[in-house]
């Protein structure tokens, strides 16, 4: 075959090259037109796990519902990824559309534009392709179910916290736990929004999270028991003690950090009946009398006495105007609202928390830190200068008949006391002057009545108090009014 016009071997070849690219173009199109035109599902083309590839459409509708027919009943599972719940397809109105599931898979190899067509075609040929099944269901009623299931997936963060086995001194913590609450307009957004590859459907459910208050960086360097005091209480003061337990409570958990300063007052707040506190004994004027927060002072003593232990620095700390049992001498910290403090500084490198346990008679304090903080061997002593020794004070009494005698006030010694913070330091000892306390003595006061017998009741007349007077060196048989105190000190 001679090509006219072209006098080279080289044009001839360029032209027949180009007639056959030509003659491919119009093949491929061809073949394109054909494939859209044809009634039928591609080769390999898989719903889950049926089979529809060269199907019909009606063909392709009927294999799916007999498929279909034997998951009917098949609940939706809700999941958290640990538990499953389960919910009755006909209560939120889920079914299969297959209708729209074999137009998608009528569409495949068909849609987009032409390379898209054919590239989808060649993947066809070489492997499996598997479409997603096509889902309806009623959101509103999904939203519904999800609001009766959140009861039982909620969860409530826990706080991290400290296992404090006081006896042997260790320190473990229990971790914190996230929270969470379900996320109903996430779950019902994101419900069967990734295509659904078989016939088993779940549904992952949405959660908010929830964080702890306390973390378990919150107790970093907490780890060991600095110091330990405790102090004894009647089980039967329920008023007392339930002051006593109230304070301890607000002190409980409370993290200094290095520098840091802790003021009573500011922790515990006003020893009032609006705050909690009750009727209980304090001591006013050198009495015992009721008044609200008695009992709060053994907590400020106790904490005072493990403060000194945890080799502390005491910042501000009075003594009571008379001598209490709970602590040895000059180891109380009295404590009055708005009037007296009690106050420490932690000096140690790093945090350190107060911990407390109250038991039913006992009252514990400790200090916890970082075991690099851990102090030297201290012990704590006292030095007692002075001994003041009560008197009997007889008071006419008008309320009382002739010839009876009442004891008012029991008898309680005086004192004058230094106290001590030994320190073991390079096998040294370490002596520390703390405080020189002076507790003032209990008199004993006996009640003389005056009242003839059958005499009516006089009229109570209001004393004077008398003129407040210290005698730091009172001795037996001398009447004074030592150091008069005008704020209760519980």
């Amino acid at each position: 075959m001679v090509l006219w016009g072209l006098n080279s071997r080289k044009q001839q070849l360029w032209l027949l090259f180009g007639i056959l690219l030509l003659l491919a173009a119009v093949g491929v199109v061809a073949a394109d037109q054909a494939i859209l035109r044809d009634s039928r599902i591609l080769p390999n083309v898989f719903v889950a796990y049926i089979d529809v590839g060269g199907m019909t459409r009606e063909e392709a509708e009927i294999k799916i519902q007999q498929a279909l027919h034997s998951t009917s009943g098949t609940p939706v599972m809700l999941t958290d990824q640990r538990e499953v719940w389960f919910v009755p397809t006909a209560e939120i109105d889920f079914k299969i559309d297959v209708k729209k599931t074999v137009d998608s898979c009528m569409q495949f190899g068909r849609g987009g534009d032409f390379m898209q067509r054919w590239h989808d075609r060649l993947a066809a040929r070489e492997h499996e392709l598997h479409l997603p099944i096509q889902l309806d269901l009623n959101k509103e009623k999904l939203a519904l179910i999800l609001s009766g299931l959140a009861p039982q997936t909620d969860r409530l963060a826990r706080d991290a916290a400290l296992l404090v086995l006081v006896k042997s001194k260790n320190v473990a913590l229990i971790p914190a736990v996230e929270g969470r609450t379900l996320n109903i307009a996430e779950t019902v957004a994101t419900a069967f929004k990734e295509p659904q590859m078989q016939l088993a459907f779940v549904v992952d459910l949405k959660f908010n999270k929830q964080p702890p208050k306390i973390s378990d960086a919150d107790f970093s360097g907490i780890n060991s028991i600095l110091a330990l005091y405790s102090t004894h209480f009647k089980p039967w003061d329920y008023d007392r003690n339930a002051n006593l337990r109230l304070a301890t409570q607000r002190i409980h958990g409370t993290r200094l950090k290095s520098g840091e300063i802790f003021s009573y007052n500011s922790i515990v707040g006003n020893r009032t009946q609006q705050q909690g506190f009750r009727m209980a004994p304090v001591i006013l004027d050198g009495k015992l009398v009721p008044d609200w927060g008695g009992g709060v002072c053994q907590v400020s003593s106790t904490l005072y006495n493990s403060a000194l232990l945890a080799n502390l620095e005491i910042v501000d700390r009075s003594n009571h105007g008379r001598a209490i049992g709970y602590v040895p001498l000059g180891f109380d910290a009295t404590v009055v609202d708005g009037y007296i403090d009690f106050k420490f500084k932690n000096n140690l490198a790093n945090p350190i928390l107060l911990y407390s346990v109250v038991t039913d008679n006992e009252l514990y304090f400790a200090i916890l830190g970082d075991v690099r903080d851990m102090p030297p061997p201290i012990e704590l002593d006292y030095v007692v200068h002075r001994v003041i020794e009560p008197v009997e004070v007889k008071q006419n009494d008008p309320t009382l008949e002739v010839g009876k005698e009442v004891v008012d006030e029991s008898p309680q010694r005086g004192f004058r006391v230094s106290t001590y913070r030994i320190r073991m330091i390079n096998g040294k000892e370490e002596r520390q002057l703390l405080a020189t306390d002076d507790y003032d003595p209990v008199n004993r006061i006996v009640k003389i009545g005056t009242k003839p017998k059958d005499a009516k009741t006089p009229a109570p007349v209001e004393a004077k108090k008398p003129p407040a007077a210290t005698n730091a060196g009172a001795t037996q048989g001398t009447i004074t009014l030592q150091g008069q105190i005008t704020k209760p000190q519980r």
